[in-house]
C-alpha cells in the first residue's frame, strides 16, 4: 500500500492518547492479558439460545445491547454480560434472535466506552455501526454446497488479476448495471457500445486464472447511508474485518444482502474458472482510540511507543501487534473464516511486513489443514519504521522464514518500468539497460542463478513460488501513464511496443505474473485538473485511492482502441500456460533448464529454456533499433512475437533479426516435439497452434 494513502483520511486517526496508563513496558504487560482461543465468540445460534462472548479482560463490566434496526432506533434491551474464564464475558439469551442487531459496551477505568459490534462482527448494518445476527445458511446462492474455485497444481501455474469493484464497473463503457457492486462480477453477456467483451467475459477472454479484489471488508472511508455522493476509496482502511463492505452491495442497510451478493460474485468467477483472491489489511486499522478494538480491549491489539503513543509501521496511525496470543488467533480464524464460508481462493496482504514471521506461518499451516491450494503472498515491506525487531517480520529479505508466502518483486518492478519514486527515470522497456542484470534475476525468478552476477546479495527468494512479478498495480503510476512520462520522446509506436514488452518480461519470468485490470489494454490514470499543468507528470495520478471516477474507472472503450496489446497480452499468457518451462516450481529446476546466452550487446537478453521434451529461446530486445542474436544448435521456429503467434520452420538464417523494442520467442523444431512420451501435445495439434492472430 502506498505510504501516502491514509495520510489524510480521517483527523481522529493519529491521536495519541492511550486510554489506559500502565507504568513500565505498556506493550510487555498487555501481552501477558489472559488469551482466549477457542471457539463461541462473539454471538452463536442454537436450536433454543442464542449465546453471546466478547473477550475484554480489562473490562470492569460489559452490557450487551439489542436493537430492532440497523441504525436510528433505541435498544430495546440492554442485558449485563457474566465475567467468565480467560478474559471473557458472556451470556445467554433465550430463543433464536435472527433479525435483531446488537452492540457491546465496556467499562473501563471508570468510564462506559462507546458502543461497538466487537472485533469479530459478521454481519453488519448501515456503515458497520451494529452487528446483526443472520443465518448464513440462507445466505448461499444455488449450488454453493458444490462450489470450489480452481485448484491450480503449483502456485506458478496462476496468472493473477487485480481489480477494485468500482473501477471495473462504474464506466458507462461496461454495460453493466450493477455498477460498482459484487453483482457486477456475476453478469454474462456485457459488451460495449462496439461489442468488445467487458467485465466477467473479459477475464475469461483474456486467460487469466484468478482475480484479486481489493479490499471487500467493511472499511471506513465511504458513507454508505449516503452511497449517491459518489465517493471513493480503495478500501485500505479496516473497520470489521469479517463481514463484507456495505457499499458494494446493492443494500448496505440489510445484513444479508452483503453477504448473499458476495458469496453470487464468489461463485460466478468460480463458475468461469477463475479464483478469487482477497486484498486483507491486518497491519493496521482506520481509528485509534475509537477502534473496535480499542473499544474492546483497550490498548492490547496495538503495538506502542516507549512513551505509549501508537507505534506506527502503517504510516496509517497504527500497527497492530500480531505477535500477541489474541491477535494471532483473531487473524488465523479470520482468514478461515473467508475461506470456508467465502470460498475465498487466496489471500494478499497489506504491508506484510508489519506482520510477524511466526503468525503468517501459523495461517499458512492452518490453511495447509484445511485448504492447502490456497495461495499467500503480500507486500514485503512496512510503511516506517516498527515497534518489534526486524528479524521478526515479514520484510522481503527475510522470505527464508516464510518459505511458503510470496512475495511482491519490487526489484523486477523497477527495473522494468523504471524507479517507482522517480517518474522520470527509464525502465529497461525504454532503453535502460543499465538495468539488465535486475531483469535477468527477475527473469530467473530472483533466485540464486550462476549466470547472474551479485545472486548471492539480490536473489532473495529462495524458490519461484516466491515471487509474484508485477509491472503496475493499484497504487503508484500504471505502465502506461510511467512510459508516456519517462519516454516522452518516443513516437506512439514506439511506447505501445515498451508496454508490449513489459508484458512480456512480466510473463514470461519464472514465478507468479500478476496484472492490474486494464493493463492489457494500456491503462491510463488521467488527473481531473482546472488548470493546464505545467509538467508531463501532472497529467496523471499516482495516488488514486480517492480519485473520483474520472481517474479511476476502466474505460472499456479502450479495449477497441487497444486491441492489438490485448491480444498480445492474452497470446503470452496462452503460451505460458501450455508451455511448463515458463512456470518452473523450484530454484534447482530453474538452474537446470534456464541458462542466458552471451549476446553482443549489454542490453539484449537471449534466455534458453530446455528440458527433454522442448527448447524455448526468448530474446529481449529494448532498443529502438534491431538487433541480432545466434541461435544454438538446431532447427527453430518463431513460436511468438510482436505480430503474435507464428510459425516459421525452418529459420532460414542464423543469427537472426529481433525487431526494436520486442520480445521474441522461439521453439526448437525436431522430433522431440512429438516423440516425448511426457507430452501431451500431438505434433500436428502443435503446428495448428501456430497461426497469426
Amino acid at each position: 500500500m502506498n505510504k501516502k494513502i491514509m495520510a489524510l483520511l480521517t483527523g481522529t486517526l493519529f491521536s495519541a492518547q492511550l486510554l489506559f496508563a500502565l507504568p513500565g513496558d505498556i506493550d510487555s504487560q498487555l501481552a501477558k492479558l489472559p488469551a482466549y482461543t477457542g471457539p463461541g465468540l462473539e454471538v452463536t445460534v442454537t436450536p433454543t439460545s442464542t449465546d453471546f462472548m466478547l473477550w475484554s479482560p480489562q473490562a470492569e463490566a460489559v452490557k450487551l445491547m439489542l436493537y430492532p434496526t440497523d441504525r436510528n432506533s433505541a435498544p430495546t434491551s440492554t442485558i449485563d454480560m457474566r465475567k467468565s474464564a480467560n478474559g471473557t464475558w458472556t451470556v445467554s439469551l433465550p430463543g433464536q434472535l435472527y433479525g435483531q442487531f446488537y452492540t457491546f459496551t465496556v467499562k473501563y477505568n471508570g468510564k462506559w466506552l462507546d458502543p461497538t459490534p466487537g472485533v469479530w462482527a459478521k454481519a453488519l448494518g448501515t456503515n458497520g455501526e451494529r452487528a446483526a445476527i443472520i443465518d448464513f445458511a440462507n445466505t448461499n446462492p444455488k449450488g454453493w454446497e458444490s462450489d470450489k474455485g480452481p485448484k491450480v497444481a503449483a502456485i506458478t501455474d496462476a496468472v493473477i488479476y487485480e481489480m477494485h469493484h468500482r473501477d471495473f464497473s462504474v464506466h458507462p463503457s461496461s454495460g453493466i448495471v450493477n455498477k460498482g457492486k459484487f453483482l457486477a462480477l456475476t453478469e454474462q453477456g456485457t459488451v460495449t457500445p462496439l461489442g468488445d467483451k467487458t467485465g466477467i467475459d473479459h477475464l475469461k477472454e483474456l486467460g487469466v486464472t484468478h482475480v484479486h479484489i481489493l479490499p471487500s471488508f467493511d472499511y471506513n472511508s465511504v458513507d454508505e447511508s449516503n452511497l449517491p455522493s459518489n465517493q471513493y476509496n480503495w478500501g485500505y482502511d479496516p473497520v470489521n474485518y469479517n463481514a463484507p463492505e456495505g457499499s458494494y452491495s446493492t443494500n448496505p442497510a440489510d445484513p444479508e444482502a452483503r453477504v448473499r451478493e458476495m458469496k453470487e460474485m464468489v461463485k460466478a468467477l468460480h463458475d468461469a474458472g477463475i479464483g478469487v483472491i482477497m486484498d486483507v489489511v491486518y497491519n493496521h486499522t482506520a481509528q485509534n482510540d475509537d477502534s473496535n478494538f480499542s473499544l474492546t480491549a483497550p490498548g492490547y491489539y496495538y503495538r506502542h511507543r516507549a512513551d505509549g503513543s501508537y507505534s506506527d509501521a502503517s504510516a496509517c496511525g497504527n500497527e497492530t501487534a500480531s505477535e500477541r496470543e489474541q491477535m494471532r488467533d483473531f487473524i488465523k480464524k479470520s482468514i478461515a473464516w473467508w475461506a470456508d464460508e467465502y470460498h475465498i481462493d487466496g489471500f494478499r496482504f497489506d504491508l506484510m511486513a508489519v506482520l510477524d514471521c511466526d503468525t503468517v506461518n501459523a495461517i499458512r499451516a492452518e490453511l495447509d489443514k484445511l485448504y492447502p491450494y490456497i495461495m499467500m503472498y503480500g507486500e514485503g515491506w512496512s510503511g516506517g519504521s516498527c515497534a518489534l525487531e526486524s528479524s521478526r517480520l515479514c520484510y522481503k529479505w527475510n522470505c527464508r522464514a516464510f518459505p511458503q508466502v510470496g512475495v511482491f518483486n519490487d526489484n523486477f518492478r523497477d527495473a522494468v518500468k523504471g524507479a517507482t519514486f522517480d517518474v522520470y527515470q527509464r525502465g529497461y522497456v525504454c532503453g535502460n539497460t543499465d538495468l539488465t542484470n535486475i531483469i535477468k534475476r527477475g527473469l530467473a525468478g530472483s533466485v540464486s542463478h550462476p549466470d547472474i552476477l551479485g545472486n548471492d546479495e539480490a536473489a532473495w527468494a529462495q524458490s519461484p513460488t516466491q515471487t509474484i512479478n508485477y509491472c503496475e498495480a493499484h497504487d503508484n503510476w500504471t505502465m502506461w501513464d510511467k512510459i508516456f512520462i519517462s519516454a516522452n520522446d518516443y513516437s506512439q509506436e514506439e511506447k505501445i511496443a515498451a508496454d508490449k514488452l513489459s508484458a512480456a518480461l512480466i510473463l514470461l519470468a519464472q514465478g507468479i505474473p500478476f496484472f492490474q485490470l486494464g493493463e492489457d489494454f494500456l491503462r491510463s490514470k488521467p488527473k481531473f485538473f482546472e488548470q493546464e499543468p505545467t509538467a508531463v507528470h501532472e497529467m496523471f495520478e499516482d495516488n488514486s485511492y480517492n480519485s473520483p471516477d474520472y481517474t479511476n474507472a476502466i474505460r472499456w472503450g479502450e479495449k477497441v482502441r487497444n486491441i492489438d496489446v490485448f491480444k498480445y497480452v492474452r497470446g503470452l499468457i496462452e503460451l505460458r500456460r501450455e508451455a511448463a518451462l515458463f512456470r518452473m516450481g523450484s530454484a534447482d529446476e530453474i538452474r537446470a533448464k534456464l541458462h542466458f546466452l552471451p549476446t553482443n550487446d549489454l542490453g539484449v537478453i537471449e534466455m534458453k529454456l530446455e528440458d527433454d521434451c522442448d527448447c524455448f529461446i526468448v530474446a529481449f530486445n529494448p532498443y529502438r533499433e534491431e538487433k541480432w542474436v545466434e541461435l544454438p544448435e538446431g532447427v527453430f521456429f518463431v513460436r511468438y512475437s510482436e505480430k503474435g503467434k507464428q510459425h516459421e520452420f525452418p529459420m532460414n538464417q542464423n543469427p537472426v533479426k529481433i525487431p526494436p523494442i520486442s520480445a521474441v520467442v522461439f521453439e526448437r523444431y525436431g522430433r522431440e516435439l512429438y516423440e516425448c512420451k511426457n507430452n501431451i501435445r500431438h505434433f500436428e495439434n502443435r503446428l495448428g497452434l501456430h497461426t497469426l492472430i
